[in-house]
């Protein structure tokens, strides 16, 4: 990859991106990169950061802070990369509120505000990293890269069509990027034909392997229900006469 420094003069030619695509893609491996939201008002850079990123992780971009926070009420980003001056507001008191939310989305601090003073603020403030401009992109990737190493990239999870199990903390996401959260049993249920999708599964079967020995085959279609209504009918089939089996959902949403 080629490296320069990037900086709000920065240019790498004229870049046709359509940001107003979803998360959802049709590629399923593109469903497996982490989803980023850059949020940065500087347009040019905004777009080479986001094209050079995009080879690697699902990005959406926000130009203010507003535009922000409603993305991040709408979907579940697995980091963000936060310019410091936004024409709205200050892009630490953007991290601050989210952070006040409960939110542990990590976030790298991107500015030009480069004294030590400066980077204590914003990690004090909440952010996981502070990069200041200008700076090379090798490095921009290589800090939220490491940022996501203690996130999403150790997480266990499952390509269930355009969906996305994730076992250890218990959710789904959509192809748009939405989670929804399971409860542990049908976390349970999920796993164990998450760990083998071509299986079909009797009742009897799921029954034994996620609930308790006394619970009645009722109880494997109730969660089946349950997990359905969160996610799309699509997500579990009924094999009629045999039981159920994982589907491939391309385009069902919550």
């Amino acid at each position: 990859m080629t490296s320069f420094d990037c900086a709000a003069d920065s240019f790498l030619g004229e870049t046709v991106m359509n940001r107003d695509l979803p998360l959802a893609v049709t590629n399923p491996a593109k469903l497996m990169q982490a989803a980023v939201l850059l949020i940065e008002d500087d347009k040019r850079l905004g777009q080479i950061i986001a094209e050079l990123l995009d080879d690697n992780y699902r990005v959406e971009w926000a130009l203010d802070g507003h535009s922000a926070q409603k993305k991040m009420d709408e979907t579940n980003y697995d980091a963000a990369i936060v310019d410091r001056h936004l024409p709205d507001m200050d892009g630490l008191d953007l991290v601050r509120g989210i952070r006040a939310l409960g939110i542990t989305t990590p976030m790298l601090m991107l500015t030009a505000l480069s004294s030590t003073a400066d980077i204590v603020e914003g990690l004090d403030g909440g952010a996981n990293d502070y990069l200041t401009k200008p700076f090379r992109f090798e490095e921009l990737d290589a800090r939220l890269r490491t940022m996501l190493r203690g996130y999403r990239a150790q997480q266990h999870s499952y390509l269930i069509g355009d969906w996305i199990f994730f076992e250890a903390i218990e959710t789904v996401e959509n192809p748009a990027g939405e989670r929804k959260r399971l409860t542990s049993s049908e976390t349970a249920l999920l796993k164990v034909m998450s760990d083998n999708p071509a299986h079909v599964f009797t009742r009897s079967e799921l029954l034994r392997a996620a609930f308790r020995p006394d619970a009645g085959e009722s109880t494997v279609d109730a969660y089946v229900s349950y997990i359905r209504q969160k996610t799309c009918k699509e997500l579990i089939l009924t094999v009629r006469g045999r039981g159920y089996i994982l589907g491939h959902p391309e385009e069902g949403l919550v």
